[in-house]
């Protein structure tokens, strides 16, 4: 028995490696077919993809599984400073509210997800220092018509002594046929010991889509309990000035991540309370557990061109 279950580790291993060697190909010949380098200097390639696969359990819904994807891709031959990225989503969990992801991308710049995910963008680094980074990125929803969307992104980190962080950040997108729009997100952190922070974190946007104000600020604990495996809490609150009191959702929520088996691998155990808004203005709890299951590629690659 122990044979077959190494047996299957080293399979699984031989998989994942050749996937990775496979992408990384993909993206050179990417990276080379498009690129002329004019001048000899030190390239670099790269990617990372994650893969997510949900299982998730709530309360008067029943199970639902889902799988998410996002990739990250640098084109060091084309331009030094581009960078592609791509996204895909299934079905999203419409009861369960988060600050936004990355805003003024098509459906990961909402409090709550209400359509698939399927988009790309090009991303071109104006800026990029040690505590501050400017983009402009330009991309496609794959809805049917396509959405177009662009925007600018600007954060900024800063240390206050030993123990704290600011985080500031600013968004300004277009998307089409929805129009204009604009998020600002602000964090602190503290870290308590070596192995636990604490943040606060809140975000606001406002756009001709959303036509009000939509708000979220989340409180969080992060403690490291070893060097595989962490745990989050988070309790958050979410709004919308078009409504009266402005508050539409509540969420108290825990994540265990671990990696396990492989430095590839990871899983998420997460349980959540949340209390939407109905329509008739009452707030009602919400229980759901979702367990994740993440798969890692990545790669890199440097070279030298020589002069033409």
């Amino acid at each position: 028995m122990v044979e077959q279950v190494n047996a299957l580790g080293r399979r699984a291993e031989e998989t994942h490696d050749r996937l990775e060697r496979g992408i990384m190909q993909q993206v050179l010949r990417l990276d080379d077919f498009f690129g002329k380098a004019n001048n000899p200097k030190d390239l670099h390639t790269a990617y990372l993809l994650r893969w997510r696969n949900s299982l998730r359990w709530q309360e008067g819904s029943g199970f639902d599984v889902g799988s998410t994807l996002r990739a990250n891709l640098e084109l060091s031959r084309i331009n030094d400073r581009l960078q592609l990225a791509i996204s895909g989503a299934g079905k999203p969990d419409q009861v369960t509210p988060s600050l936004p992801e990355d805003p003024g991308n098509p459906g990961f710049d909402r409090t709550l997800r209400n359509t698939r995910i399927v988009n790309t963008e090009l991303r071109y680094q104006l800026m990029r220092l040690p505590h501050s980074d400017l983009f402009l990125g330009t991309g496609f929803d794959l809805a049917i018509p396509p959405e177009f969307f662009a925007r600018g992104r600007y954060q900024r980190l800063d240390r206050i002594g030993q123990d704290y962080l600011l985080h500031f950040a600013e968004t300004i997108f277009v998307k089409n046929p929805d129009g204009f729009g604009e998020t600002t997100e602000i964090a602190a952190e503290r870290s308590l010991d070596p192995k636990t922070l604490a943040r606060i974190a809140l975000s606001g946007t406002v756009s001709q889509e959303i036509k009000a104000l939509e708000w979220g600020t989340e409180l969080s604990l992060l403690r490291e309990l070893s060097a595989r495996s962490a745990v989050t809490l988070v309790g958050g609150v979410y709004g919308n000035t078009s409504i009266d009191d402005w508050v539409t959702n509540y969420r108290i929520a825990a994540t265990y991540r671990r990696n396990f088996l492989r430095r590839w691998l990871f899983y998420e155990l997460e349980p959540q309370v949340t209390w939407p808004r109905k329509e008739d203005g009452r707030f009602t709890t919400t229980f759901a557990l979702t367990l994740r299951l993440e798969v890692v590629f990545q790669g890199n690659e440097r070279k030298l061109v020589p002069p033409p």
